[in-house]
């Protein structure tokens, strides 16, 4: 920011109202607790990752910049092909492929005899074949010369490729989307399975790499379709960067003791980890692979995939642990992630999985996670983001609950929360209009409080969500993918300010350093006229300053979304039409008042956004204020015990400037910040403190880290 911009803004607050800044205080006597919080995040797998994405390469060099631990690392259910090992149930001494018709009608489909070569063709059908493999059924259509054409193609080889479209067959039912299916045998008996890692490996290989010399948290959650119980198989695209969200379906097992999904899983960690594993009939299968995989957490948002019941998760968990340990961890080197609940206040999951007393002997319950996202009801209204911090409120709240439950069930255990984040209504919609740049920074803002926060309860770990998501794409053929989730800019896989605020976090606190009481002061000295500002659902407290002085004239008062700042409010395009009425009514004639900022007082002048109440009253003599005010900004300190060195968290969770003063010891120390001057996608940026200057300016929606002299 130039001084020129400075100056004016700082003219600009100043103008606004000539009341003292807001301040801190921070008692370095006085400890808290000793922070136990990694901040970190969640990479899930989309095709961006994908080694020929554009964008691969500085994906994955941003990810390594970060030099973040515990990075949770997530190939997950709309890619069935990226994420699932083993697509097709074994099928004993049949040999099969198949295409889904999920995606245009262009694939190869491919057959390999591990032993011989390939000597008859059984079923062959190009139409709409329907069953699974040893089942095969023609459907109503069918091209007549499938047989033919893939035993010209196959027969007497060990490989053959099969094109899959109507040019090699001819086109049986115009105008449907067509399957294909063929089951063979191999001139040598064998039993076959369909274990294929040639999608994920990639991802994988890189994902180990970019965090080379740091822990990491892997979950592949999906789980394949033919271990539950289903009317028929589910499809699955052919395209492995084709979006289908209706994969996970069925929530009984096949296996009701889950000793299948725990050698699945045990063999899936075995050719990462042992350099590969024996399949179900005892053949080997070999991968080379030997990396260190510290962290393992079992299947996610347990609650909506395969609908689990605190019973039913609790069972699989122990099932996948011990198919794990069995396979390929026997040494009890891995430490396991349980829960992973997308709705975090299901409290019923909590307090069953960590009774020791419901799990098999000897299974671990080493950290349970849960997460969290906001949203607001605007994409567009920078304003609106505001929202995302009484959200946060609420959630910080539900962690003391959570909390509770596990203090006392299993203290030992410990808490990440791997997935925060803001996602905007419509995300997934590809007409949805694009968010404005600061959304990033008010986004950033929102975690970096709840970390502010959480490490005074001692969470051990928060992952912000995701790596990487984006709008639609038709270059490069994809489906919307969560973009306000991302922490990268998808065109380039460079960090946006979501990115460096964690970049900055990572690199600024850490777990040892000691969290100190610290207390905001907003602009409570009286004034008359006076003003008070909260937003929906809190209490907004007004008060004369002068013992015998009431509230004796209410100047504005607009529900709603009014503008301006106080002696200068103006009605915004949303108001309760009843707003004064109601304001008399709680305050006229009292020295002190508190109003409920809520829908059931004023109505609901508009359905579906975020409102606020806005009052400026005056007293009978003396003046007035706020006095019960949530600032609009944040602020904790924290010593580093390392470098027995003080710093400072500041945020600010308005789209507001503020000026704050700063604690006379603060003064000329050290500020790194991110904050949207210019293009809200800024690098950290730091600068020299003026040792003159008691004030600090804060940008819409900033966060930065004061580093005292």
């Amino acid at each position: 920011m130039t001084l020129s911009s400075f100056a004016i803004l700082c003219c600009v607050v100043a103008a606004v109202r000539p009341l003292p800044q807001p301040s801190v205080t921070v008692d370095w006597s006085h400890h808290l607790i000793t922070s136990k919080t990694t901040t970190t995040l969640q990479v899930v797998v989309n095709p961006l990752l994908e080694r020929k994405s554009p964008v691969h390469d500085q994906i994955f060099e941003s990810l390594a910049n970060l030099e973040a631990d515990y990075v949770r690392y997530v190939p997950w259910l709309p890619y069935p092909r990226l994420g699932v090992a083993e697509l097709e149930p074994p099928s004993s001494q049949w040999l099969c492929t198949q295409l889904q018709g999920q995606s245009p009608n262009n694939w190869n489909a491919s057959l390999t005899c591990q032993q011989g070569t390939i000597d008859k063709v059984h079923f062959a059908s190009y139409g709409t074949p329907t069953g699974s493999c040893g089942n095969f059924t023609m459907g109503k259509c069918h091209a007549d010369n499938t047989s033919s054409v893939v035993t010209k193609l196959c027969t007497g080889k060990q490989m053959c490729i099969i094109p899959v479209n109507s040019q090699t067959f001819g086109d049986p039912c115009s105008n449907v989307v067509k399957q294909f299916a063929v089951q063979v045998t191999c001139s040598i008996p064998q039993n076959h399975t369909y274990w294929d890692f040639s999608l994920l490996d990639p991802m994988m290989e890189d994902l180990m790499n970019a965090t080379k010399n740091h822990t990491a948290i892997i979950n592949f959650s999906t789980i394949p379709d033919w271990l539950y119980k289903t009317s028929s198989r589910i499809p699955y695209p052919d395209n492995p960067d084709r979006v289908d969200w209706s994969y996970t379906q069925g929530s009984e097992l096949v296996d009701p003791t889950g000793k299948d999904l725990g050698d699945y899983y045990g063999r899936l960690v075995a050719w990462y980890t042992k350099g590969g594993f024996i399949d179900e009939y005892g053949v080997k299968h070999t991968s080379g692979y030997s990396f260190n995989i510290s962290y393992w957490e079992c299947l996610n948002e347990v609650e909506s995939e395969h609908h689990n019941t605190p019973e039913s998760y609790t069972m699989r968990y122990d099932e996948m642990v011990t198919g794990i340990r069995k396979i390929a961890d026997p040494e009890h080197k891995i430490t396991f992630v349980g829960l992973a609940l997308g709705g975090h206040s299901h409290y019923d999951y909590y307090s069953y999985f960590l009774n020791k007393s419901n799990h098999q002997p000897e299974i671990p319950l080493d950290f349970m996670s849960y997460h969290f996202y906001s949203s607001t009801h605007s994409r567009t209204d920078p304003n609106a983001f505001e929202a995302f911090f009484p959200s946060a409120d609420g959630f910080i709240n539900d962690v003391k609950k959570i909390e509770g439950i596990r203090k006392s069930l299993s203290p030992k255990t410990r808490t990440t929360v791997d997935e925060i984040g803001v996602i905007l209504p419509g995300d997934n919609n590809p007409k949805a209009d694009m968010f404005p740049l600061i959304y990033w920074n008010a986004a950033g803002a929102m975690y970096a409080y709840i970390f502010g926060n959480l490490a005074l309860q001692g969470i051990d770990v928060l992952g912000q969500s995701q790596l990487v998501g984006y709008p639609e794409l038709p270059h490069l053929g994809l489906d919307p993918q969560f973009p306000s989730v991302a922490l990268l800019n998808w065109t380039n896989g460079i960090g946006n300010a979501r990115y460096w605020v964690l970049h900055m976090l990572i690199h600024n606190f850490q777990p040892g350093d000691i969290l100190v009481e610290t207390t905001l002061n907003g602009n409570t000295e009286a004034a008359n006229p006076f003003c008070g500002k909260i937003i929906n659902l809190q209490n907004l407290s007004l008060e004369c300053d002068d013992q015998d002085a009431t509230i004796s004239k209410i100047d504005f008062a607009s529900y709603g979304t009014p503008t301006g700042a106080c002696g200068k409010y103006t009605i915004g395009q949303c108001n309760a039409k009843n707003s004064t009425d109601i304001v008399t009514k709680y305050c006229i004639g009292k020295k002190t008042c508190m109003i409920p900022a809520t829908t059931e007082e004023f109505g609901d002048p508009c359905y579906g956004t975020v409102k606020y109440l806005v009052v400026q009253a005056e007293c009978s003599k003396g003046g007035g204020m706020q006095p019960s005010v949530t600032p609009g900004w944040f602020s904790q300190g924290f010593i580093d015990v390392k470098t027995n060195s003080k710093k400072l968290l500041v945020i600010n969770k308005e789209f507001n400037t503020k000026m704050m003063m700063l604690p006379p010891d603060a003064i000329g120390g050290d500020f790194v910040y991110v904050d949207g001057s210019t293009t809200g996608q800024e690098k950290t940026m730091s600068r020299k403190l003026d040792p003159k200057d008691p004030h600090l300016l804060l940008l819409p929606y900033s966060v930065g880290v004061i580093h005292y002299p």
